[in-house]
Order: C-alpha cells, then sequence, then structure tokens
C-alpha cells in the first residue's frame, strides 16, 4: 500500500456504498470489496489512473476484456452484476397477479 500515491490511498480510507444487497456475496469477497471498493470504483470510473499492474489488470476486467483472476476482481465482477440487476428489477412492471378463478366469498352469506 505505501507504493500508491496519496490519492489513491485517501479512497482506501473511504467507506464503500455497496449499492445493491450484499447477500450474494461470499465473506471473501464482501471483506475486500468493504476494504478497497472505493478506490476501485474510482479507477473503474476514471477518476484516478492506474498506479500498479494489478491495477491495469483490474481495469481490463472491469472493460470485460479480461478474465478476473484475483478475490478483488471477482468481487468487483459479481458487484456490476448484483447492481444491473436490481436496476433492472426496480425498472421492471410489477408482475400480474395469478388469477385462480375463485370466486370471492359473500360476507352476508358466511356461516363462520
Amino acid at each position: 500500500m505505501s507504493q500508491l500515491p496519496a490519492t489513491q490511498r485517501d479512497y482506501l480510507r473511504r467507506p464503500f456504498e455497496f449499492g445493491c444487497s450484499t447477500a450474494v456475496f461470499p465473506a471473501d469477497e464482501l471483506a475486500a470489496l468493504a476494504e478497497s471498493g472505493a478506490l476501485l470504483e474510482a479507477l473503474a470510473a476514471g477518476e484516478t489512473p492506474p498506479a500498479t499492474p494489478d491495477q491495469k489488470h483490474f481495469l481490463k476486467v472491469a472493460r470485460g476484456e479480461a478474465e478476473p483472476q484475483s478475490v478483488l476482481e471477482r468481487a468487483w465482477e459479481r458487484l456490476k452484476g448484483r447492481r444491473e440487476f436490481e436496476h433492472e428489477q426496480a425498472a421492471a412492471p410489477p408482475r400480474e397477479a395469478a388469477d385462480y378463478d375463485m370466486v370471492e366469498f359473500d360476507a352476508d352469506r358466511c356461516w363462520w
């Protein structure tokens, strides 16, 4: 971490906002994102340039040019997928209730 520029070390101190449910993340990926997620988000958004070969590879993974190799890269891929899924679910129209052809009961005729 000492080889990182000061601006990137600042990102590591920031809390990471997942922006989605964390229920699908294994513990190791959850911990990795909680620690480095803000930096990864800044790298992916172009807010800070890559400073290490690992960060350059991460950017290739984030752009879909390479397969994830580390826990952090796998976690980022899962995070992107989860955010996209939840966004699509929120935008989708609600499903219609199933009609089971049940006759509504009449309260005035109910004997119990």
